[in-house]
């Protein structure tokens, strides 16, 4: 498990920095340009259940920590018991590469994808 501080300086070694415009009060973004435009990672304060990348990456969308008995109804539900990680790790891994992110359909859903 990782500190948020970690996290922050873990994104920073990704060649991120701390985003001259801020999403919204109640979250940190940070942002790196890369080869097709800007991504921006934004991660809320005071929980760690859900973070934002935004970019043309195939990573981007809205990550919601899947929890037993509860339906994730907006965005990607992630099921960090079956990986092994938090959800900041998971957002780390996106972000370096190290984790890639496969489309199936989520239960209900034929199409697949985000919900």
């Amino acid at each position: 498990m990782i500190t948020r501080r970690q996290f922050f300086a873990r994104l920073r070694s990704l060649g991120f920095s701390k985003s001259r415009i801020q999403m919204t009060r109640i979250g940190l973004s940070y942002e790196k340009e890369a080869e097709h435009g800007r991504i921006t990672v934004s991660v809320p304060k005071h929980h760690e259940s859900t973070f934002h990348i935004l970019g043309d990456v195939p990573y981007s969308g809205i990550f919601v920590e899947k929890t037993d008995g509860r339906a994730v109804n907006w965005g990607t539900p992630v099921d960090t018991k079956a990986l092994g990680l938090t959800m900041l790790e998971v957002c780390l891994g996106l972000c370096s590469g190290g984790i890639e992110l496969v489309r199936q359909p989520t239960e209900g859903r034929a199409e697949g994808g985000p919900a």
